[in-house]
């Protein structure tokens, strides 16, 4: 028998099936329990069929961060609803879901997980100081800060990315940490960070 060939909206739609059901199982049981099986299973698929569309699994978890971030995107479009900037209110609610939400797939990874992903991927893609990246994150920053009111004209870009990356990686080893105070400390960080990005006041 041939196998059943896709339209692109079925692949779109069987790709975000897979993706969806994925983060679900990763959620419940982690990175590494949460095998090729249990997902198309869970998605109600064949094995098979995931092979078609992702190499492995570290490039299906890839995929479900990717995903995450077209759909943190689409909300920060949304948002702005066609306005130049959004309120700095906004912007401060709008970080909070950028750094760590619920549904974003950072705080259920654990260090050996990100390692596993950073061996697995492109190199670019993974490495901080490697100049590419260096410039995507900075565009990034750009492109967020720019349509955001009361940012302060003299914001240093890089302790900003830094205490970013030191929430994410709070998350990530929080089994090293005071997990009672984590949510806490947290809260403490972003206070820094909003004076750090907004003017006194904004």
């Amino acid at each position: 028998m041939s196998p059943k060939i896709f339209s692109i909206t079925e692949r779109e739609e069987l790709r975000v099936k897979m993706l969806d059901a994925g983060f679900e199982l990763i959620k419940q049981y982690g990175m590494t329990h949460a095998s090729v099986e249990k997902i198309t299973q869970a998605a109600g698929l064949g094995k098979s069929t995931f092979y078609n569309f992702f190499s492995s699994k570290e490039a299906f978890v890839m995929d479900i961060m990717e995903y995450q971030r077209d759909q943190v995107k689409q909300h920060f479009e949304n948002l702005l609803n066609g306005r130049e900037k959004m309120t700095a209110a906004e912007g401060k609610d709008y970080l909070r879901l950028i750094v760590f939400s619920q549904n974003s797939i950072y705080q259920y990874l654990t260090a050996e997980d990100m390692e596993k992903l950073q061996k697995a991927c492109d190199p670019e893609w993974s490495t901080p100081d490697n100049a590419s990246y260096e410039k995507m994150e900075e565009a990034t920053m750009h492109g967020l800060f720019d349509h955001m009111e009361g940012v302060r004209p003299d914001m240093d870009y890089h302790v900003v990315a830094n205490l970013i990356k030191i929430m994410a990686l709070a998350k990530v080893n929080r089994e090293v940490l005071h997990t009672d105070a984590l949510d806490r400390t947290l809260d403490h960080i972003y206070e820094l960070l909003y004076g750090l990005i907004f003017v006194e006041g904004a």
